[in-house]
């Protein structure tokens, strides 16, 4: 029976076994009567019988199988099974395929399930995040000003110290909501690149002219690994790269300790030019590297913060680099310091 494993096979051989019977069963009836034997008669109804017999069982079981079939595709795939969209045929093994298709079904759910319960978990952390990431300006600027309504607006010098610092914590907040906003307009890819050939070297240059005098406050010395001569010429958005030097370097010079260097480096890779920003900080363990990219997510969450970071700068470059089909990496040595390298497609 292991041999029998379609409908069609198990209509035929249950057939033949009726057919083998009934011809069996005419020949003694035949020596029992006495009557003469007509072999030529006994195979014909024979036959016969094995033809009906095989047509019926293969109606039936067409009909049942069939039934069980569609039902349990429609549950599986949600959609209506008709004759022209059968997904197996009668003369294949309905068992195995129903059982692959199942098996297949159940392994897809099992992901999706996995998938529903990490996403359940991101949401918990990013709320819980947003959360605390918005309460800290939140209560700073409720303080300050129910200490003006409690009699801080008579006097001028506190007035003018409270309101600016109520100022500062609603430019923290704008902050942050705008860089969620930049967040999700990647991940719905409403935002387009403007690609166009770009001097990676006088960018680059650009941004650290920028941060030179917050590297010097901090006795750090920022700047190149060497000198760069010739211009590199990379396809990217200006102002998009712009925006991960400005985070990479800044969080470089946040993470260096006084009298380290931050260094900006190039190289050619065939079709691709990598850059690296390197510091000489503390260093990343290696349990926080798979999750430096996500939302709010902070190594050393109250220095950060004292730095007057969002927690999404990391997750913003991320999306830049990967909105331009490039790649970001990290490496890092505890007591070392740690280098962040991206690619960006060359212009030729």
């Amino acid at each position: 029976m292991k041999l029998v494993r379609t409908p069609l096979q198990f209509a035929f051989f249950l057939s033949t076994i009726i057919g083998f019977l009934f011809l069996l069963f005419q020949y003694i009836y035949f020596l029992i009567t006495d009557i003469a034997l007509d072999y030529f008669y006994i195979i014909i109804v024979s036959i016969c019988i094995w033809l009906f017999s095989f047509g019926l069982i293969y109606f039936l079981l067409e009909k049942m199988i069939t039934q069980k079939i569609r039902l349990l595709y429609r549950t599986i795939h949600n959609y209506k099974i008709t004759k022209d969209n059968f997904p197996v045929k009668m003369n294949e093994d309905l068992l195995s395929a129903a059982e692959d298709e199942v098996m297949k079904w159940a392994d897809s759910n099992r992901e999706e399930i996995e998938k529903l319960k990490e996403q359940e978990v991101f949401r918990r952390e990013f709320l819980g995040n947003l959360s605390h990431e918005l309460k800290t300006p939140i209560f700073s600027i409720q303080g300050y000003i129910l200490t003006l309504l409690e009699g801080g607006l008579e006097d001028k010098q506190m007035n003018r110290e409270f309101l600016s610092r109520a100022s500062k914590g609603v430019d923290r907040m704008t902050k942050i909501v705008e860089d969620l906003d930049v967040i999700t307009k990647f991940e719905s890819e409403r935002i387009k690149l403007d690609l166009k050939s770009c001097n990676i070297v006088h960018l680059a240059k650009e941004i650290i002219d920028d941060l030179e005098i917050k590297a010097k406050e901090r006795d750090i010395h920022l700047g190149f690994n060497k000198q760069y001569q010739n211009p590199i010429l990379t396809l990217c958005d200006r102002d998009k790269i712009a925006q991960v030097f400005q985070n990479l370097i800044n969080n470089a010079i946040n993470y260096s300790e006084k009298g380290k260097s931050v260094e900006v480096r190039f190289f050619d890779i065939e079709d691709n030019v990598l850059i690296e920003v390197s510091d000489q900080g503390m260093g990343i363990e290696e349990k926080h590297m798979s999750r430096l990219f996500e939302r709010f997510y902070r190594v050393d969450k109250s220095r950060a913060r004292n730095q007057g970071g969002t927690g999404l700068g990391l997750a913003i470059v991320k999306h830049i680099v990967e909105a331009h089909d490039q790649t970001i990496n990290v490496r890092s040595t505890i007591g070392s310091g740690s280098t962040f390298s991206f690619t960006l497609k060359k212009v030729k």
